[in-house]
Formats: structure tokens, sequence, C-alpha cells
């Protein structure tokens, strides 16, 4: 299409060259004609003047060569050439003014055909030839501006094609941000969701660790108790055996205390949880002492004790005072030592005995007697030298405890108390009549039940077993402690002060003292029954209490606390007449005794 149209502009253009060189050979032809009529009308001008000039001259010769005078027949002579001067300058004069006319009308010729010319070659080339030429220009410029206009449209595809790329990249730019904008929302929304399970992570988190925390401070705590009682559980094995005071059996407790795991407990009871090496936990050691318990148990004669009731005097074995009148002055002045106006300064009164405090505030008068005892060969329970009527206990049992204790105030006036031969006739089928209750009008009567405290405030002595041929003497710190509700389920108040952080571990203190509540003692020593057994147990008795069960009746010091306020409305005048009155004070032990071999 291209080809063709450039060939017809070729044809056109050719076609209009020729023309336009047909036109142009014309004027050439016409230009050549007049510039040799001008040459030959120049060569004839010059010709013509030359032969005007010559005619001129020659005039104006012939006519100088008549003579200016001639003189014939007059005398004075005259111009007689002059006519024909005249002639021959008018004749040759008329020659050119001739040839003046040729020349003007061949100049008017020339003229009139260089004008043709002129103008023959004005409107050949401005009809002619320009509009020819601005044809061909026009040709030309349309071709050029097809050309361009095909150039262009060839470069439209290039452009159609960038633009299409740009558009594609424009569409792909818009998806790369939709994309991105698509991204950043699930970001967003991730970022979100993340957020809210990282939180709820973290709440759980928190929550799992404040409960992980909670549960292992209850586990620690939890663990300490246990610990607490498994090394409890290891003293008492300590002093009821007195197996432990050697080296391994230190060490022994030693485990307990640096266990840290709780090893191995089946239905309750603890198990061997492997050997001593690593951390066996608290279940072996438990174990290890349940089966050598087993076995001690027959071995030191547990199973079989031997028990004894035995009553001392504190007047005659502990005091060496004489019985009778001769001693009564001693004995009081001893009980008026003893004598104190408040029992409550005494530091173990308050430690040890119950509810001692009315609660009003006031001064609580009473006596204080204070004694030791011991097992020793050749002495008796109170480490005086053994004499005729003393009591005391054989070394070679290596432990004597006391199963029950009771005190009898000798001469104590007023006490209610059943016949002393009320058990025999009971037995017998029999009722016995009590003692008439006259009291009220003897001055010296006390009241009908009193209260004292028997407390042991020292330590215990006991002797190991003599698993050989030799035997040692342990002595023994008691903390008689109270071991605490698990759940307390009536909330009560045992203690103001909480000992742990975990709630409803201990409803009180781990380590709060057992004290010593008063009990009532008998008038005589003859209440004291010596049969002790019924069933083959040992037999619990009114006249006795079994608060001390367990102690040891060797101790470094006890105190027999005697209240004046349950003796008397008036405790200073119950005081009185309670030092005017009894004459002895005896301690009744019901005791049980294991060998040890």
């Amino acid at each position: 299409m291209v080809l063709q149209k450039t060939i017809d502009v070729f044809e056109a253009d050719n076609a209009t060259f020729k023309t336009i060189r047909d036109i142009q050979t014309g004027l050439l032809v016409a230009d050549e004609v007049l510039e040799k009529t001008k040459f030959a009308f120049d060569l004839y001008d010059k010709y013509n003047e030359s032969i005007k000039k010559d005619i001129v001259d020659g005039a104006n010769l012939i006519a100088h060569g008549f003579p200016d005078s001639f003189i014939a027949g007059l005398a004075a002579g005259g111009d007689l050439t002059s006519a024909g001067e005249a002639a021959v300058l008018a004749a040759g004069l008329q020659i050119t003014s001739v040839l003046d006319k040729v020349a003007l009308a061949k100049y008017t010729i020339f003229a009139a055909w260089e004008l043709a010319t002129k103008t023959a070659r004005t409107y050949a080339e401005f009809f002619g030839i320009a509009p020819l030429e601005r044809a061909k220009d026009l040709r030309n410029a349309v071709q050029d501006l097809g050309n361009k206009l095909g150039d262009m449209q060839g470069r439209l595809w290039t452009v159609n094609e960038r633009l299409r790329e740009y558009d594609d990249k424009q569409r792909a730019v818009r998806a790369l941000i939709a994309q991105g904008d698509t991204i950043q929302a699930e970001r967003e929304i991730f970022r979100q969701r993340a957020a809210a399970v990282v939180q709820g992570y973290r709440t759980r988190d928190a929550a799992f660790r404040i409960f992980r925390n909670e549960k292992l401070e209850r586990y620690k705590t939890l663990f300490d108790l246990a610990a607490r009682y498994a090394l409890l559980a290891a003293n008492a094995y300590d002093y009821e055996t007195g197996l432990l005071n050697t080296s391994a059996g230190r060490e022994f407790k030693r485990r307990i205390i640096n266990a840290r795991a709780l090893g191995v407990v089946r239905e309750g009871e603890p198990q061997f949880a492997g050997s001593n090496t690593g951390d066996p936990g608290l279940s072996s050691a438990l174990a290890e002492m349940k089966a050598d318990w087993d076995v001690l148990r027959g071995r030191l004669g547990f199973n079989s004790p031997d028990a004894y009731s035995t009553t001392v005097s504190l007047r005659t074995e502990q005091l060496r005072i004489l019985p009778g009148a001769d001693g009564d002055t001693l004995w009081q002045d001893t009980l008026h030592r003893a004598r104190v106006d408040n029992i409550l300064a005494d530091g173990d009164v308050r430690r040890f005995c119950l509810q001692v405090d009315a609660g009003h505030g006031l001064p609580v008068p009473g006596i204080i007697l204070a004694f030791s005892t011991t097992i020793a060969d050749g002495l008796n329970l109170f480490g005086q030298p053994l004499a005729a009527g003393d009591s005391t206990f054989s070394p070679s049992s290596f432990a004597t405890k006391i199963f029950a204790a009771g005190v009898a105030l000798e001469g104590y006036r007023g006490m209610g108390a059943p016949a002393a031969n009320s058990a025999a006739v009971s037995g017998a089928g029999g009722t016995s009549v009590e003692d008439p209750g006259v009291w009220f009008l003897d001055p010296e009567a006390l009241s009908a039940t009193p209260y004292i405290y028997l407390v042991p405030v020292g330590v215990d002595s006991l002797r190991t077993p003599p698993l050989g041929d030799a035997s040692g003497i342990r002595t023994w710190n008691v903390e008689d402690l109270a071991i605490p509700l698990p759940f307390n389920i009536g909330a009560s108040g045992f203690s103001e002060s909480g000992l742990f952080q975990s709630g409803d571990t201990l409803t009180e203190p781990l380590f709060a003292r057992r004290k010593h509540q008063a009990f009532r003692p008998v008038p005589s020593s003859s209440y004291f029954t010596t049969d002790i057994y019924y069933g083959g147990d040992l037999l619990r008795s009114q006249y006795t209490n079994n608060r001390l069960i367990g102690r040891s009746v060797w101790n470094s010091q006890w105190k027999l606390v005697i209240p004046g306020r349950t003796l008397l409305n008036n405790p200073q005048e119950g005081l009185d007449r309670f030092i005017r009155t009894v004459k002895d004070i005896k301690l009744h032990f019901v005791t049980y005794s294991y060998s040890g071999n």
C-alpha cells in the first residue's frame, strides 16, 4: 500500500517534472530567441549608430566641402553653396531620421517581444510551473505526511502495546496493591487473632502460673508439712526406741530433712522407693521405720510391757521430813515457801497449765512444788539414797513410762470421794454407802472437788535399749504439740494468726502447744487401786489422770501446782487451811516398762 503510493507519487512527480521541463524548455527557447534578437538588435543599434555617425560625418564633410564664399558676378561675392550644403545636411539628417525611426520600430518590436516573453514567462511560472511545483510539494508533503502517518500508525502498535503493557502494569500494580491491602488486612486480622490468642495464652499462662504457683506452693507447703510429720515420726520413733543416737541414725534423720520427694505411697502405706542412693523420698524412710518397728515391737517388749502401780511421798521420800507431829512444822514451812501470790508469775505455769488465768486479770494465788525424779540403782524416785519405805524403778528396763498419774492429799478435809472399799463392794455385787457430807461444819474443811496440775517441765531421761550388753542414757526435751485439724469444719478459732500462706492448708498453727488440764486429787492414797489390768490392758481409773501417758517417769523437773481458788472462794483462806490440814502429798504412777532386750 505504502509502496504503491510511493510509486504513484514518483510517477506524478516525474510527470510534473516533465511538464515543468517542457514549460521551462519553451521559456528557455523564448529566452534564447529574445537574447539572440536582443543581440541582433544590439548589433543593429551599434551598426546603425555607426552608419548614422558615418552619414552625419559624411554629410558634414560633404557640406563642409562646399566653399563658404563664391564670387561670381557680384563684386561683393556671397555664399552660393549654402543650399547645397543644406541639402547635403538635410539628406544626411533625413537618412539619420529614417534610421532612427527604423531603430524605434525595431525597439518597439523588441520591447513588445521582450514584454511578451516576460509576460509569458511570468504567466508560465505563476500559472504553469508554480501550481505544478506546489502540487509536487503538496504531494511530497502529503507523502511525507502519509509516511509519517504510516510511521505513526506503525508506532501506534508499539504505543498500543505500551499502553496495554502500561495498563497491565497498572492492573498488576493495582493487583499488588490489592494483594498488599489483602495481606495487610489478613496480617491485621492475624495479628488481632494472634493478639487475642496470645492474650488468651497470656491470661491462661498467668492463670496457669497462678494456679501452678498456688499448687506448687500448696505442694511445697504440704510436702514440708509431710516432711515435718515424717521427722516428728522419726523423733517419736527415736523417743520410743532410743536407737537413732548413732551416726547412722542421725544420717537417717538428715535423709528425711534433705528429702525433696514424697516417694511411693500405695493405699496410704509408704513403700520402699529403691536404694538409699539419690533421693528415695519420705516414703522410703517411713517404710524403713515401719519395717524396723514391726520387728522392734516384739524384740524390745513393746507388745508385752511390765506394768506397775507405785505411790511415792513428797514429804518422806523427796523432802525427808519425818511423818507425824515431829515433822509437821517443817512440812508446813515447806508449803509456806512454795506458796506464791500469783502462780502466773511462773513461766512454766503459763506455758504448760491450761486456763490458769480466770480472765479477770487478778493474781491467782497458789502453791508450786518443784521436784525431780530419777531412775538409778541405790536411789529412790526423787534421787535420794534409797531407804526403807522408799520406792524406785529398775534401771534394767530401758524405758519406764507413765500410763496414769494421780495425787493424794493426805489430811485434806472435806474432799468428796466414794468409799475406799467401793470397788470391792461393787465387785461383790453390793452397794457402798458414801461418807457423810458434814464438812460444812468443819472450820478447816475445804472444797470437795479441788483441782491441781502436775506437769513435767524438765527433760525426759531414757536409757537406750541394751541390744548388746551396754546401755546409755539419753535426755529428751519433749514438746507436747497438737496436730491441727485437717478441715476444721466448725471454723473454730484455735488461733488468730495464720502460719501458712496457702489457705485451708492448716486450720491452726502447726506447733500449737498442748497444755495440761487440771485434774482432781484424792484425799488418801488408799483410793489408788492396785488392780491396774482389765482384759489384758491397763485399766483407766477415776482417781488418776492419763494426760501424761507416754512420758518418762524420769524427768529433771516436775511442778505440782495447787491453785487457791479451787480450794475456797477466798483463795488465801483456802491456802491457809490447806497448809494447816494437809500432812503429806503422795504421787501415784501407773507405769509400763520395756526390757529392751
